[in-house]
């Protein structure tokens, strides 16, 4: 993946580049636009969110704007008939290009996505930090990170570049009939350290810390203020 990561930073910004990668490992996804003589295949990538996360959206839109023709638009996902309710989302796409097409065929097989092999040595504190953003929770007591659709063997790579590279103990935990990544209580604030000075107001909520206050050591949750 070295040579791809190359020719992508000779079209894209280090910041368009760490946006993308983390968004690929989260909700993003590559779309196949056109197969030509020169390149074997070009690709867009469309960024979809519900509708409370509009400023998530459009903070996207702003860091990719150069590269996109128009700007976020609402579409109705879905329409509740219990409750006679329109369900809305936000999104937007780039334009086509040949880089994001090379990209494609290392993040999917066969139309669906995959963890590269080698990715996970491009994700700094800035794509980490868009990835938790995207597929991130907090559940009061530690943080989980929704990589669900990844298999069992990828799920342990991620865990062993999270120890590896920033020393942050995670686990994985199952989620129903699935499974996903957690981060318990003593891994939680060094891992909110580390991505602190990349989220966004909006998501600041995914960083809340469970801190001890009172003399009858009752929970409560804050913002963590870490500086960068």
């Amino acid at each position: 993946m070295d040579n791809i990561v190359g020719r992508l930073q000779r079209v894209f910004s280090q910041d368009q580049i760490d946006l993308i990668i983390g968004s690929l490992l989260g909700d993003a996804r590559l779309e196949c636009r056109s197969i030509g003589v020169r390149y074997p295949v070009s690709a867009r990538l469309r960024i979809h969110q519900s509708d409370k996360q509009r400023e998530y959206v459009f903070w996207k839109y702003s860091l990719l704007k150069n590269l996109v023709l128009k700007e976020p638009r609402r579409v109705k996902t879905w329409h509740d008939p219990k409750r006679n309710k329109d369900h809305f989302s936000w999104y937007f796409h780039t334009q086509t290009f040949p880089e994001l097409g090379e990209l494609y065929h290392y993040f999917y097989k066969n139309k669906v996505k995959i963890l590269p092999d080698s990715v996970l040595s491009f994700v700094n504190r800035r794509a980490l930090a868009i990835w938790f953003m995207d597929d991130g929770s907090n559940t009061g007591s530690g943080l989980t990170v929704s990589t669900h659709c990844f298999k069992m063997a990828d799920q342990k790579r991620i865990v062993a570049f999270l120890k590896g590279k920033y020393d942050i103990t995670a686990t994985i935990v199952k989620d129903r009939d699935r499974f996903k990544i957690a981060i318990g209580k003593y891994g939680m604030k060094h891992f909110v350290e580390i991505v602190r000075p990349f989220i966004i107001p909006l998501m600041e909520y995914k960083i809340v810390i469970p801190v001890t206050t009172s003399p009858n050591n009752q929970r409560e949750l804050r913002s963590a203020t870490f500086t960068s």
